[in-house]
């Protein structure tokens, strides 16, 4: 009975790894963020962070919706053996929409075990999902922090976020 409430609760401790943990534990390679294309936004107050694909490429989204300068910092993405870090700071402008270009899927492909890469050798990749489809994806760590450098009182905020790549298989080929 002792070995059975020790192996649960081990479980617990061990299987319950955030997604912010998971990354500080990863050894990091520095990119440099390229901002790819800036237009004007609705201003509704809120600050709106998405990785997205398209092919190969993979793409930073900020929308800027506050009425206030923000400065994203500590740009991460990794995967089960490194993670890519920004080396620097991002500075949005109010009612903004950014989209940056971040390391493509080969190169965060690089960030991964030999057994993941196998998925990268063997399958074609589809798409970057919040969703996990099946066995046929792999765990993509995402975070990002910002701030609102104007302000008085400086509060930094932290978003991490548990993307998956998505490949296809030979059913949906």
């Amino acid at each position: 009975m002792i070995k059975v409430i020790t192996l649960l609760l081990f479980a617990l401790l061990t299987g319950c790894q955030s997604v912010e943990s998971k990354i500080e534990e990863l050894p990091t390679v520095g990119f440099d963020p390229i901002l790819y294309n800036k237009s004007e936004a609705f201003t509704d107050g809120k600050v709106t962070l998405r990785v997205e694909s398209s092919g190969t490429d993979v793409w930073l989204v900020a929308k800027n919706g506050t009425r206030s300068f923000i400065e994203l910092s500590g740009l991460t993405l990794g995967g089960s053996r490194c993670a890519y870090n920004a080396r620097s700071k991002q500075l949005l402008p109010p009612g903004s929409v950014s989209t940056f270009v971040v390391p493509t899927v080969g190169m965060l492909g690089l960030c991964f075990n030999n057994e993941d890469q196998l998925m990268f050798i063997n399958r074609a990749f589809s798409r970057i999902s919040p969703k996990a489809k099946g066995k046929d994806s792999l765990s993509l760590l995402f975070s990002v922090s910002y701030d609102f450098p104007g302000k008085a009182d400086l509060i930094t905020n932290h978003d991490f976020q548990e993307l998956y790549l998505l490949f296809l298989n030979e059913d949906n080929l």
